[in-house]
């Protein structure tokens, strides 16, 4: 049943006409009446990769600890309502079209973006719930992500890697920059699992800044393997700052990483440092792949860091996207279903009995999953 949001913004549209700035979402606020007050704490949560994991882990240990807790994160799978939780429940669909109903004339007065009216919807109802922790992941970069109109918060940086050149810049300095854009006045941040290229950079821009990086052993950790244990590790690190005490044994990752249907295993990586860790992951197994990516990225090289650790892998199209590349457009040498169905129908003929590996987009691998839960409801 589609929302009035959904209703109102007609396909999900965060990288259409993107247009980087704080005014419109900060006078949108400043109309509604919310600052930094969303939470009792602010946790703010930038970097490349893991910021999803990293924020549901801080959010499932923190209810385990006996605090409310608000999450708002980006993207989502199957419903909108998933971007905005109140401890562990996504938004109910009433009060989602409530809060949109109330706000639509200002989402309209500011001209808000697709993200931009998430933003406000999202901190206007933690605001009127007041959560003692609210754990807000940035959509894109932190400097100029909408989010960041909140001003007094813990900031946490998770792995910083080149990704959205266009947006973010085309060097691993510039694009921490930008993510070391949401600590402001802040004495405190933390930083998760990184290069030490990024690791001696951020140090020296926060030299003034109480500055905690967990230490980040291989292996795995409580059951997680890199880059999870990792997140995992980071998110430990964060959660004592805010309160002490033991970690749940029901920790979970979120839909799409490295989440499992049978054979299937859908995993949303869809960058060179995300890949990386991929392909190091499952090259024992060799599965076959069905992957896809965006335009704007370089299939080529994506393709070479996947291909050593997959036996076969099938090139196909985000479905309803205007991003997706199109394996129209690709030569004989790749191996390619258009439609998804029809990856997933070669995948088996060609898999035999090993994992058959999703990759390369979370909207991919929400589509698929969509499939497989239809089967099984």
């Amino acid at each position: 049943m589609p929302t009035l949001f959904d209703r109102h913004y007609t396909h999900r549209a965060e990288f259409k006409d993107l247009t980087f700035g704080l005014h419109r979402i900060q006078a949108a606020a400043d109309e509604c009446d919310i600052d930094d007050r969303i939470a009792k704490n602010v946790i703010h949560i930038a970097g490349t990769n893991g910021k999803g994991s990293t924020a549901l882990f801080i959010d499932l240990i923190l209810r385990h600890r006996g605090l409310s807790t608000a999450l708002f994160t980006s993207p989502h799978i199957h419903t909108v309502r998933e971007r905005i939780r109140l401890n562990g429940e996504n938004i109910s669909p009433e009060d989602f079209d409530r809060y949109t109903s109330d706000l639509l004339n200002i989402i309209d007065k500011h001209h808000l973006s697709y993200f931009e009216a998430l933003t406000l919807i999202g901190f206007k109802y933690f605001k009127d719930n007041m959560p003692d922790v609210a754990i807000i992941e940035t959509g894109l970069g932190g400097r100029l992500d909408s989010t960041n109109i909140l001003n007094s918060k813990i900031p946490v940086i998770t792995s910083i890697s080149i990704d959205h050149t266009e947006y973010l810049g085309d060097t691993v300095k510039k694009i921490s920059d930008e993510k070391l854009g949401i600590v402001k006045d802040n004495k405190t941040v933390f930083l998760g699992h990184n290069t030490s290229e990024v690791i001696e950079y951020i140090k020296d821009k926060l030299k003034d800044i109480d500055l905690i990086i967990p230490e980040f052993p291989d292996g795995t950790y409580k059951g997680y393997e890199p880059p999870y244990s990792y997140n995992l590790r980071l998110a430990e690190a964060v959660s004592n700052y805010v309160r002490e005490g033991d970690m749940p044994i029901d920790l979970s990752l979120p839909m799409c990483r490295m989440e499992r249907f049978g054979r299937f295993i859908l995993e949303g990586a869809h960058n060179e440092a995300g890949l990386k860790l991929l392909a190091d992951r499952v090259k024992a197994s060799k599965p076959v792949a069905i992957f896809t990516c965006t335009k704007d990225r370089d299939l080529n090289k994506l393709y070479k860091i996947l291909a050593p650790a997959c036996s076969h892998i099938i090139i196909t199209e985000i479905p309803g996207s205007d991003r997706s590349i199109n394996t129209d457009s690709l030569d004989s040498s790749f191996l390619k279903a258009k439609s998804p169905v029809d990856a997933i129908k070669l995948a088996v003929e060609l898999s035999e009995n090993t994992d058959i590996l999703v990759c390369g987009s979370l909207y991919l691998c929400g589509y698929v999953r969509e499939i497989f839960t239809k089967d099984c409801s």
